[in-house]
């Protein structure tokens, strides 16, 4: 005997897990320190990014995080404004890219 399938598919119980939304000021500090006292350019940048994002604050996984710079250098521009960019929209939405500025207007100052 043939089962039918149900007419309507049941709705699921668990939702795939998304980031929490971190705090926007605590991003934007982050992004603050990095820009004002990091030294070394694009590829210092991004390694500095990794160990705050992956390894100190848990907000990407190392897989996560090796997707996106995969993507950033896919892109013309300055990797490490784009990493921050990406990073910041990751974590706290369109907010979160805001505040990737302040990594590369640091970056001017010095």
């Amino acid at each position: 005997m043939m089962q039918s399938l149900p007419s309507t598919p049941e709705p699921m119980t668990e939702l795939p897990r998304k980031l929490e939304a971190k705090p926007l000021r605590e991003l934007a500090l982050l992004y603050l320190r990095l820009g004002t006292t990091a030294f070394g350019g694009p590829a210092a940048h991004i390694a500095l990014m990794e160990d705050e994002v992956v390894r100190r604050r848990h907000w990407l996984t190392h897989e996560q995080f090796l997707d996106l710079l995969g993507v950033v250098n896919l892109i013309p521009g300055p990797n490490s404004t784009e990493m921050a960019i990406q990073i910041g929209y990751r974590v706290a939405g369109w907010r979160g890219c805001s505040s990737a500025e302040f990594v590369s207007s640091c970056q001017l100052l010095f």
